[in-house]
């Protein structure tokens, strides 16, 4: 009997040895950046911590700047950022981040389905978010005073649009979303509601605005499908990059070689963003 319960304790042991080791030899890449990423970066943590078992994958949010000063601070392994960032004017000359884009975005111009417009030129956009518009009625539309959707000066999506429609100043009555989520739900509930979205986000139960190929095209409009988001035609079309060193850490290079393969630019395609795959296909094949 003592020779069984003398077994018993050292199998315990044994277990319990072998679990500690375990959990010892289990690392953890932190990530954090960008909103628009961050859907698509939780189904590829989740893919990833499936192929292995020795790394994990914590992600948050908080905007690309957030993401771009996190990684610089040495706070995360990986920074996430829907913004492309001029590094030596943000971080000094002598910064030792490297980036790398991984996937191809739109951003989405979007209205309430009941909303009748659908195409909108860039000088009306500009004025919308600007508060020199502000009635739908002005545009042609149903009578309602319009209620412009951003986001915080944190993302990446934000800077990107604000630069391109030159909106330095923001409508007094717009409101300031916290996510891309938090745009959609709004828009979907009040038929006055005008945002922008990433291509990721874009759901039923919203219209997407069509907007000329140029600033100085007033007669045609594209809407934000891949195709035309990969040929140039649809113009608001961001690279989604990641920032990390370059030091040679084996946990963090099995990441980088995981969001290069196949099964991960399927997940990214899965997820709406444009794939770097999908970008060389449709500039190969494209008919000029």
């Amino acid at each position: 009997m003592r020779y069984q319960l003398l077994v018993v304790v050292l199998a315990i042991s044994f277990l319990q040895c072998q679990n500690k080791n375990r959990k010892a030899q289990i690392a953890t890449l932190t990530l954090k950046g960008s909103e628009s990423m961050h859907k698509t970066f939780d189904a590829l943590k989740e893919d990833f911590e499936l192929t292995q078992d020795s790394i994990i994958i914590q992600i948050e949010g908080g905007g690309s700047r957030t993401g771009l000063m996190a990684i610089n601070n040495e706070e995360v392994d990986i920074g996430m950022s829907s913004y492309n960032f001029n590094l030596e004017q943000e971080l000094g000359l002598e910064h030792d981040i490297t980036e790398q884009v991984v996937a191809y975005d739109g951003i989405v111009l979007i209205n309430n389905e009941l909303n009748r417009i659908k195409n909108l030129t860039d000088d009306q956009i500009s004025k919308i978010f600007r508060g020199e518009i502000s009635d739908w009625s002005e545009l042609g539309g149903l009578p309602g005073k319009i209620l412009p959707i951003s986001r915080d000066e944190n993302s990446g999506t934000q800077k990107f649009f604000s630069s391109y429609f030159k909106i330095n100043q923001l409508s007094a009555s717009s409101l300031v979303a916290e996510n891309n989520d938090e745009i959609v739900h709004e828009i979907m509930t009040n038929q006055n509601g005008i945002g922008y979205v990433g291509f990721g986000y874009f759901k039923t139960g919203v219209n997407d605005i069509s907007i000329p190929p140029t600033k100085s095209d007033i007669d045609t409009f594209y809407h934000p499908t891949v195709k035309n988001l990969s040929l140039g035609l649809y113009p608001l079309k961001r690279g989604l990059r990641i920032y990390y060193r370059d030091n040679g850490d084996e946990t963090l290079n099995s990441f980088l070689f995981y969001l290069g393969s196949e099964r991960a630019q399927k997940i990214i395609e899965d997820h709406g963003l444009v794939s770097k795959n999908q970008e060389v296909y449709y500039n190969a094949s494209a008919d000029y």
